[in-house]
């Protein structure tokens, strides 16, 4: 049987993203693009203030 979580060293895919603030080691879940060529990632604690600016929240 294998293992389908395991990542291939030539996988396209970047997977794991870091907090983006300084000396955090925590994952970047939040991602918000700052312009074409910058995505800040920022994990919950350090999330940006204008994240959720201009965001459609819809729940089930």
């Amino acid at each position: 049987m294998s293992d389908d979580r395991m990542v291939h060293p030539n996988s396209p895919v970047h997977f794991e993203h870091w907090c983006d603030y300084d000396g955090c080691k925590r994952r970047g879940s939040f991602g918000i693009e700052r312009s074409r060529a910058i995505t800040e990632r920022r994990c919950m604690e350090h999330l940006a203030d204008d994240y959720w600016e201009g965001r459609k929240i819809t729940r089930n």
